[in-house]
């Protein structure tokens, strides 16, 4: 297997967030179209798709403060040539070289600002096993420390890749909620796993 140069962070802000939302909206299809557990049930239309991150435009507005969201793509190295970008109806999108992403919410409350919360980790899956997950997960601990989160918290699909990539980065698991989320096809109940770190 040949090497393949580690991807870069960008943060996101709410101006670029419109511009990169169709190509994180394609991931999350993916991801749909293979029937794990990730907020749609079919139908669904591209718009609503892409609404999914656009929504959090004005949080991001806020960033590290009460209710704000700090958000992160990952991309791929300019050496690299990306694979194409299809959104759920088969048209190309843009930025075919972002591979992943990451939220960090932080809790409204007085009496938990000091809490965060991981949100939608997503990797393309053609990208797997290159360590994307991990370095959005390490910057993201690195970041909520940084603004005074002392414990972060996030839920996942069970039996899932990112319950194993939790683990093996030192987070520790509260319980399994049976039959927590639909499947995309409606037949389905899955799992959920919730966890946290104190940082």
């Amino acid at each position: 297997m040949s090497y393949k140069a580690p991807v870069t962070l960008d943060r996101v802000t709410p101006e670029t967030l419109l511009d990169y939302a169709p190509r994180l909206a394609a991931i999350v299809c993916g991801h749909v179209a293979q029937n794990q557990s990730n907020n749609f049930l079919n139908p669904f239309s591209v718009e609503e798709s892409i609404e999914l991150f656009t929504k959090n435009a004005n949080a991001m507005k806020i960033g590290a403060g009460p209710g704000g969201i700090i958000m992160w793509v990952a991309k791929l190295p300019v050496s690299e040539k990306p694979l194409e970008s299809l959104d759920k109806d088969g048209n190309p999108t843009k930025h075919a070289d972002i591979v992943g992403s990451v939220q960090l919410a932080f809790h409204m409350a007085p009496n938990g600002r000091f809490r965060s919360e991981v949100r939608k980790l997503i990797v393309d899956e053609r990208y797997f096993r290159r360590g994307i997950g991990r370095t959005l997960m390490v910057e993201l601990e690195a970041e909520a420390k940084r603004d005074g989160s002392t414990l972060c918290l996030l839920d996942t699909e069970a039996d899932y890749h990112a319950e194993k990539l939790y683990h093996s980065m030192g987070w520790t698991t509260v319980g399994t909620v049976p039959n927590y989320a639909l499947t995309p096809d409606g037949k389905e109940k899955r799992a959920a796993v919730f966890m946290y770190k104190e940082l």
